[in-house]
């Protein structure tokens, strides 16, 4: 889905802001740092309403209900669970890419209602470490395995969608390693610098995104505001690791050094 940036304005046009204020041409040319973040249990927590979506979906699809049940999903691209759902309870008639075709566009009908009623939050520190970032940085971006458009329902819900300038989503990967290259080469491609992975660092919540990040040729910083410790992280392997994305001073020393 990348796509070459004359402007660096056009980013909108894509659905993300605008590099930021500030930033000269040759920052932009200059600046190699790329930064990415994941979402669930990173920067907002939906109260589940992903998984409340994708199950009143194939129920109203196939009628089956708790279809999800025992389904992991720390970690895991939609597209992968999508597949897992869809195998375990065998009801794809035809090729399995229409049935994923079919369930994602039903999940996306329902979410934005879910994400109404369920609530969530932005989880401590996102709105000041962006707000940081935004000084420091002309862009930052994602790497999530939420499909494209379920991103941006969960983060335009908070009003953060647009502090993104690119990013790699799960619409079509199962292994989320290459979703961070994706993502890497995105972000580098709105930004206009190099896509090198050894320039990259990758926020997340669980081994999984530490190990994509590593498979993608990344550095990993582990928050502990998922599932798994910021201990338990850092013995996955990542280079970092934190409790959550509270300490501003500390986090702009890591993703900038």
């Amino acid at each position: 889905m990348s796509a070459t940036i004359a402007n660096p304005k056009a980013i909108r046009k894509r659905g993300f802001g605008p590099p930021r204020a500030g930033h000269a041409l040759v920052r932009l040319v200059s600046m190699t740092r790329l930064i990415l973040f994941d979402i669930d249990l990173t920067l907002i927590q939906t109260a589940g309403a992903g998984r409340t979506a994708m199950e009143t979906a194939f129920e109203r699809l196939y009628g089956v209900t708790g279809a999800t049940a025992g389904v992991g999903f720390d970690g895991r691209t939609d597209w992968a669970i999508f597949t897992e759902v869809i195998e375990r309870h065998g009801v794809a008639e035809g090729s399995l890419e229409a049935a994923l075709s079919e369930f994602a566009e039903a999940y996306l009908a329902e979410f934005p209602r879910f994400l109404a009623e369920k609530g969530g939050r932005v989880l401590p520190g996102v709105p000041e470490l962006l707000d940081a970032l935004d000084r420091e940085v002309p862009g930052f971006g994602l790497a999530t395995g939420n499909l494209r458009r379920g991103a941006a329902a969960k983060l335009g819900h908070f009003g953060l969608w647009e502090r993104f300038a690119g990013g790699g989503f799960g619409d079509s990967h199962t292994v989320r390693a290459e979703l961070v290259k994706a993502g890497i080469a995105e972000l580098a491609d709105v930004l206009r610098v190099g896509a090198d992975p050894a320039n990259a660092i990758v926020l997340g919540d669980t081994p999984l995104d530490v190990e994509a990040a590593h498979r993608a040729g990344a550095r990993a910083l582990g928050v502990g505001t998922g599932r798994f410790s910021a201990a338990e992280l850092s013995a996955s392997g990542a280079e970092f690791a934190v409790d959550d994305l509270q300490d501003t001073a500390r986090l702009l020393d890591i993703l900038l050094g």
